[in-house]
């Protein structure tokens, strides 16, 4: 089972989703040379989290579609804030665009209330 990882300047990367979640978020923030102890999230590409940092210890093929494309985002939270702030870590502005916010948009609007979407964390 892989998976496609969107980052950098219009990389493309494959990665087995059969291990743990924190095995797979982990490998990514080595490829995209995150730091190690830093947070990282996928969402795919309709903008819609996939929750990871929830299921540590899930394998991340129960989590995410065979075959599918996501997008790594850095997770963080600033001082005196609740909200976490999502950054995506790639430079292709033709993937986060206006069409990406609106799907992302839509979505939030069908969603449930547990599920986050990014449109409240990304500046376009």
């Amino acid at each position: 089972m892989f998976i496609t990882i969107l980052h950098g300047d219009h990389e493309k990367t494959l990665f087995n989703s059969h291990c743990k979640v924190e095995a797979l978020l982990n490998s990514i923030k080595q490829c995209c040379g995150c730091e190690p102890e830093g947070m990282i999230e996928l969402a795919d590409e309709s903008g819609q989290l996939k929750n990871l940092l929830q299921y540590p210890h899930l394998y991340a093929s129960e989590l995410l579609k065979p075959r599918e494309t996501y997008i790594p985002f850095a997770v963080t939270r600033p001082e005196g804030s609740s909200e976490p702030v999502f950054v995506a870590l790639l430079k292709d502005d033709e993937v986060i665009d206006s069409k990406f916010l609106e799907k992302n948009k839509q979505n939030r609007n069908e969603s449930n209330t547990d599920r986050r979407v990014l449109t409240d964390y990304i500046e376009a």
